[in-house]
C-alpha cells in the first residue's frame, strides 16, 4: 500500500467515526451473561479476538496490497448462473454459489440464502475499500423467491445493510443474539427476525429446524461495539437433509467435533477458505485451506463447498492462492477432491 493510499484511508477513517458519531449508535440490548456459557462475558461475548476499528487498515498499510487478479484469472474463476435449473423444483438437493459467502441452499419447496452480500462495497464506505472483483452471479431480481436468511455475524463482508433493505420482509432473518435489534433499526418487523444462542434452535413450519452453532470470531461494525453482538455457523435440517455453514471461522479443536457429533453428519458443508493471511493477525478467526479441510472432516461432511474467496481483496495472499491450497491439501491427506470443492461464481451443485 502507497503512502497516497495509507493516507486516503487514514483520512476516511476519521470522516467515518465522525459520521457514525454524528449520526448516533444503535442502542444495543443488554445481554444478561449466562455463566453457565463459556461465550458470555460482562456485557460481551468472547471471542477469537476484540478487533481494533484501524487493525485491519495497519495490516494492510504494513503489509502491502495484494496483486489484484488479472482479467483472465478472474475469468476463469466466474461462470453463469443455470437460473432455468434455480426457478425450477428442486426435487435433489442443491446449492449454487453465488460469491463470497453467500450461497442459495434449495430443496423441495425451500430455498434458503447464507448471508447475501450483492452490492459491490464490503463496507458502509465506499471510499476506502476496493469493490468486489467479481460479480454476484445472481441479481436480487434474478433470485428464486428466498423463505430465510441465515446471517454468520454483523462484519461488512456478511452483513450488507443494503441487501438486507432489498429483501426487508419478504424474507425470515436468522441471526445471532443481540443483533435482532440492528434489523429492526434499520426498519425490519421484529416478528421477522429470530434471534438464537448457540445450540438453540427454531422450527421453519414443519419440517426445518435451523440451529446457531459455534464458530471462532467476534462481532465488531463501529468503533464501540466490540463483540456486543454473537456470532456463528449454521445448521438448516430439512426433513432429512442437513446443511452446515461455518459462517466465518478460526479453527478450534473441539467445536466442529462437536458440531458433527451432535448434529452431523451432513450432506453439505459451506466452509470458507479465504481471507487468512497473514496467520499472525488472520489466524484466530479466519481458517486457511488445511484448516477447512480438518472442518469438513470434523464435522462428518459427504460434500464440502468453498465459500469465502474470489470476490474481495480482503487480505494478502494472492486471489487465487486458497483453491490451490485446497486442493494440495487435499492431495496430501488422500481426501477425494469431488468432496471438497472450490467452484466457480454461479455453479450450481446437485446433491444427487
Amino acid at each position: 500500500m502507497n503512502k497516497e493510499t495509507a493516507l486516503a484511508i487514514c483520512s476516511a477513517l476519521v470522516i467515518a467515526i465522525f459520521s457514525a458519531l454524528l449520526s448516533g449508535c444503535i442502542a444495543y440490548p443488554e445481554i444478561r451473561p449466562d455463566p453457565a456459557k463459556p461465550h458470555h462475558g460482562d456485557g460481551v461475548f468472547v471471542g477469537a479476538k476484540k478487533g481494533s476499528f484501524f487493525g485491519h487498515f495497519f495490516m494492510r498499510m504494513r503489509e502491502g496490497d495484494p496483486p489484484p487478479p488479472t482479467a483472465d484469472e478472474i475469468r476463469s474463476i466466474t461462470g453463469e448462473a443455470d437460473l432455468d435449473l434455480i426457478a425450477s423444483a428442486a426435487d435433489v438437493p442443491r446449492v449454487t454459489w453465488i460469491g463470497h459467502a453467500t450461497a442459495l441452499v434449495q430443496y423441495r419447496d425451500i430455498n434458503f440464502l447464507t448471508d447475501p452480500h450483492l452490492t459491490q462495497y464490503p463496507f458502509r464506505y465506499e471510499i476506502f475499500v476496493e469493490p468486489r472483483y467479481t460479480q454476484p452471479a445472481m441479481s436480487f431480481e434474478q433470485l428464486p423467491p428466498i423463505d430465510f436468511v441465515v446471517i454468520s455475524h454483523n462484519h461488512y463482508d456478511s452483513l450488507d445493510h443494503r441487501t438486507v433493505e432489498r429483501f426487508g420482509d419478504s424474507v425470515l432473518w436468522y441471526v445471532p443474539l443481540g443483533l435482532k435489534a440492528w434489523f429492526v433499526d434499520l426498519g425490519i418487523a421484529a416478528a421477522r427476525v429470530i434471534e438464537l444462542d448457540w445450540w438453540d434452535s427454531h422450527r421453519y413450519r414443519d419440517a426445518v429446524d435451523v440451529t446457531l452453532v459455534p464458530a471462532q470470531h467476534w462481532s465488531k461494525r463501529t468503533p464501540w461495539d466490540s463483540n456486543r453482538t454473537l456470532w456463528g455457523g449454521w445448521v438448516v435440517d430439512i426433513d432429512g437433509f442437513k446443511t452446515y455453514f461455518a459462517g466465518d471461522t478460526g479453527y478450534h479443536d473441539s467445536w466442529f467435533k462437536e458440531i458433527g457429533r451432535r448434529l452431523g453428519p451432513f450432506r453439505l458443508a459451506l466452509i470458507p477458505i479465504g481471507a487468512y493471511a497473514p496467520r499472525y493477525f488472520m489466524g484466530p478467526a479466519h481458517v486457511d485451506p488445511a484448516e477447512a479441510v480438518n472442518i469438513h472432516v470434523e464435522v462428518d461432511a459427504e460434500q464440502s463447498l468453498a465459500i469465502h474467496w474470489g470476490t474481495f481483496l480482503l487480505t494478502i495472499e494472492p486471489p487465487l492462492e486458497p483453491p490451490a491450497r485446497l486442493r494440495a491439501e487435499l492431495a496430501r491427506r488422500g481426501l477425494d477432491p469431488a468432496t471438497f470443492r472450490a467452484v466457480r461464481i454461479g455453479d450450481t451443485l446437485i446433491l444427487d
